[in-house]
């Protein structure tokens, strides 16, 4: 019997359905195949012309999800088919995870084989020895379209600059995510650190009152949680993370993994499980009203709001999910200069492979 992460629901939808869009080249196939509603739909689907592999290993990949509102791309390929329709197959685990640590610690722990997360807990994971790997980068974190996080004051605020926030009080929704990163990004600018302001932890969906009542000068927060603060009339955004970081940094950010040893004994499953999260954000970011479409059923199994799609925000897949060294080395030299963490031993190999990547050339 294979263990079941027991989990918390966050009580209220807390929800950074975000995830980035829009591969800047997308096949003729997946553009025209419409969602894999079914095996025989999901198999018409040709966005990676990768070498045919065997039939799948003989392994179901258990898979936990960020979340409750999180919409990632193995839930479009979960829900569209692409995953049965690749050869490979991907159940959910029993459970919500809470957060890209509690991710990595589920999948450490052998409650689930697959999940998602961002680099900073990926260099954390890699410090403790934890075994997983990133085969996927998948959709920017950041684009035109959608600018991830926001940093959001009061509506009328007085506070304009980072330099504005120093010894102010600033509401997250965890400790030692992107979202802290970024906040600590956008404060360097006026030579300030995360040591310079006041953090307090507050569920997201608490965010708007506490901005309003002036508990906390600003909140970070992506969809929906910022656009609704901001259609409320209760907040402003002060920047947003595509504005604050380097367009190619943007490119990338959230990483797919799995475990190390279902990694090694599984090769053939893990290739196939790209292939498919690949097919089918091709077709996510060509079809994002067809894509809201399939958020909504989505929330609506998993008891949430489905009225909350339509604030999801279309992808952008750059270089077909590839990463780069650039992109972990900043991240690694900004967590060796800015925090207590010493990356000096961490290269960009020991977090990622491209090696699982059909468009991978080596």
């Amino acid at each position: 019997m294979r263990k079941k992460l027991i989990a918390s629901i966050m009580a209220a939808i807390v929800i950074s359905i975000f995830l980035p869009g829009c591969s800047q080249q997308t096949t003729e196939n997946s553009q025209s195949t419409p969602p894999a509603s079914n095996e025989a739909t999901a198999k018409a689907s040709e966005g990676a012309a990768a070498k045919e592999l065997p039939e799948t290993d003989d392994v179901t990949l258990r898979y936990i999800i960020n979340n409750v509102s999180d919409i990632y791309p193995y839930d479009f390929a979960l829900e569209m088919g692409y995953f049965k329709a690749e050869g490979v197959n991907v159940e959910e685990v029993e459970g919500i995870a809470g957060g890209g640590a509690a991710v990595i610690q589920a999948i450490s722990n052998g409650s689930a084989d697959i999940g998602s997360a961002a680099i900073p807990a990926f260099i954390n994971a890699v410090k403790t020895k934890t075994p997983i790997r990133v085969i996927y980068g998948g959709p920017a974190i950041a684009h035109e379209e959608n600018p991830g996080y926001n940093i959001l004051v009061k509506k009328g605020s007085d506070i304009k600059a980072p330099e504005d926030l120093k010894g102010k009080t600033i509401a997250l929704s965890a400790r030692g995510a992107m979202m802290e990163f970024f906040l600590h990004l956008y404060l360097n600018k006026a030579g300030l650190s995360i040591n310079d302001v006041d953090i307090i932890v507050v569920p997201a969906a608490q965010h708007e009152q506490v901005v309003e009542s002036g508990q906390a000068v600003a909140a970070v927060d992506g969809s929906p949680i910022a656009d609704k603060m901001i259609e409320n009339g209760v907040a402003e955004s002060l920047t947003t993370m595509y504005d604050a970081i380097d367009p190619e940094l943007s490119s990338m950010g959230w990483g797919y993994i799995i475990n190390t040893d279902v990694l090694k004994e599984h090769p053939i499953a893990a290739k196939k499980l790209v292939s498919a999260l690949i097919k089918s954000d091709e077709y996510v970011q060509a079809h994002p009203d067809e894509a809201r479409k399939v958020v909504a059923k989505i929330f609506e199994k998993r008891g949430a709001n489905p009225e909350l799609a339509k604030y999801w925000k279309p992808y952008k897949l750059v270089d077909h999910g590839l990463w780069k060294d650039s992109g972990i080395k900043f991240w690694l030299d900004f967590m060796k200069n800015n925090t207590t963490t010493d990356t000096s031993a961490i290269s960009p190999s020991d977090i990622y492979t491209n090696e699982y990547n059909p468009y991978f050339n080596k």
